[in-house]
């Protein structure tokens, strides 16, 4: 069974708040027995959507992130909007 990006951010934003420091795709791929690639692709795509924030070599949730799964949507789409933002680009 494939792990699902929300169950890797709920692991993220666990064990962050266990640990108290970044993590790298290479923590997740270890203790959720997940490929690096497929960790390292999550972690890029959580930035992208603002959803965790580069820090210190690692990553760390962001608000963004705790919000969303404080709306305890599990097993639903949830659409979240990856494009950057216009005003950004000039």
């Amino acid at each position: 069974m494939s792990l699902s990006p929300h169950r890797l951010l709920e692991f993220v934003v666990a064990t962050y708040d266990e640990v108290d420091r970044p993590l790298t795709p290479a923590d997740a791929a270890a203790r959720l027995e997940v490929g690096h690639q497929r960790a390292d692709d999550c972690f890029e795509r959580f930035a992208e959507c603002e959803l965790l924030a580069t820090v210190d070599g690692g990553y760390r949730p962001t608000v963004t992130a705790r919000e969303l799964l404080d709306l305890d949507v599990d097993d639903e789409f949830v659409i979240v909007d990856a494009t950057p933002d216009r005003r950004d680009r000039d």
